[in-house]
């Protein structure tokens, strides 16, 4: 018995991905900067694992982020090619 498989885009023009990819973005990036360029006096022991964990998010958002433009974008459009790497490409 197989179960049902659980996917963050399911076919064409599903803005899931964009959605949690700007959250994950928006969410991550500011922090991230903050603790890089301004952090406290004392950050303790958790600074680098914290730049690790936002790093990380920021990552992740982007992915996701450009995965929502490869579902959601039209064949030939100038957003299509940037998604895809495929922008000197005819």
């Amino acid at each position: 018995m197989t179960g049902r498989r659980w996917r963050f885009a399911s076919g064409r023009g599903d803005f899931l991905p964009i959605v949690i990819g700007g959250v994950m973005t928006f969410v991550s990036v500011p922090a991230f900067f903050l603790l890089l360029f301004a952090p406290e006096n004392n950050p303790g022991i958790f600074w680098v694992p914290m730049l690790a964990i936002l790093g990380g998010g920021a990552v992740f958002g982007i992915g996701f982020v450009i995965l929502g433009i490869q579902k959601c974008a039209p064949p030939g459009s100038l957003a299509y090619r940037l998604a895809h790497g495929r922008l000197f490409l005819r």
